[in-house]
């Protein structure tokens, strides 16, 4: 009866390790099995597999559908993670479009700095509410974590806001031609 368990485990940590293979040894499971399965009979003989084949049909067929459907499943999810990044890529970059269109003044101040210094990074205080929504909408980010409260920290603008300014500058065309940066001249 132990036995009997036993080798019940042994046979379930098996199954379990066969199922956790990379889908290109998978891949290479199903394509043998197949190969032994569906070749014709003279070629696995002037290969000396056919006695192989034969003895142990049933066992193949077994393995050539498990491996063939969990490494069409595997490559089937990583299609579907690849299509479903895209899309979300596509998504936030639609956001950022659209909330360039609709930037109030404030924003307009904070980005006009950007272009007007032609610079990727500008000092802003991250408790400003202003600087915040375009960090939120991603237009902007903060890109170091030292600075401090009194002058701010490092904000650089994403790729995708910095091209799109410098292909439609006129979205920034507002009440006033003010450019805005936290950071304070030393007058040293």
């Amino acid at each position: 009866m132990f036995e009997a368990l036993a080798v019940l485990g042994d046979l379930s940590k098996s199954a379990l390790e066969f199922l956790k293979l990379a889908p290109r040894y998978l891949v290479s499971v199903a394509l043998i099995c197949g190969l032994l399965l569906f070749l014709p009979q003279p070629w696995l003989t002037e290969i000396g597999v056919q006695g192989f084949a034969d003895a142990y049909r049933q066992w193949l067929g077994l393995a050539f559908l498990v491996s063939a459907v969990l490494a069409s499943a595997a490559i089937g999810t990583a299609w579907w993670d690849w299509l479903r990044l895209k899309l979300r890529k596509r998504e936030i970059a639609l956001n950022i479009i659209r909330k360039l269109n609709t930037l109030t003044e404030d924003e307009k101040q904070i980005l006009r700095y950007y272009l007007s210094q032609n610079t990727r990074a500008n000092t802003l205080k991250v408790d400003d509410g202003v600087v915040q929504e375009l960090v939120a909408c991603r237009i902007i980010y903060r890109s170091a974590d030292m600075g401090n409260l009194l002058e701010g920290f490092a904000h650089n603008i994403s790729d995708l806001a910095w091209d799109y300014l410098h292909t439609h500058p006129h979205v920034l065309d507002g009440t006033t031609n003010y450019c805005r940066t936290d950071k304070r001249d030393r007058g040293w």
